[in-house]
């Protein structure tokens, strides 16, 4: 298999994903970025801040701003300040949230489960190893270009 192939496997398992995720956001009248700020905060609850969300999924910080702002207004998350720190913001799910990131995270299990079917154990932690190294690879080649 060819790199490239790689990286088109990836921008089609991307672009399946995003579908894989349509119902809820036409259920719940949400864009892509607003479930996926959702999802993250649900799957990473130690990881409650737009800055979290930011460096870990690569989502512009625009958007997660603009995420954030629409979320709050539909009551699906609440902003709280850090009392020991004012600029500290952490995002927490409201009842209404935490119902539809349960709702996003089902269809991610299935989508992830088709995704992985027939892959073995041992294959998934290899591809996770690999992974994190290219991730690595790619944080060292940004630090570069910033230079």
């Amino acid at each position: 298999m060819e790199l490239s192939s790689y990286f088109d496997a990836m921008s089609k398992a991307k672009k399946e994903y995003s579908r894989s995720l349509e119902p809820v956001c036409r259920d719940f009248g949400l864009t892509q970025n607003e479930l996926a700020v959702l999802l993250f905060l649900h799957n990473n609850p130690s990881l409650d801040r737009a800055a979290d969300i930011v460096s870990c999924r690569g989502i512009a910080k625009s958007h997660v701003s603009l995420a954030v702002t629409s979320l709050e207004a539909q009551g699906i998350l609440t902003r709280r300040y850090d009392p020991a720190d004012r600029r500290a913001c952490h995002l927490v799910l409201t009842e209404k949230g935490t119902e539809i990131a349960e709702a996003g995270a089902t269809l991610q299990r299935q989508f992830f489960e088709a995704l992985y079917a027939g892959i073995s154990l041992d294959e998934r932690a290899q591809m996770r190893a690999i992974t994190r190294k290219i991730m690595d690879n790619i944080a060292a080649l940004d630090r570069e270009a910033v230079k």
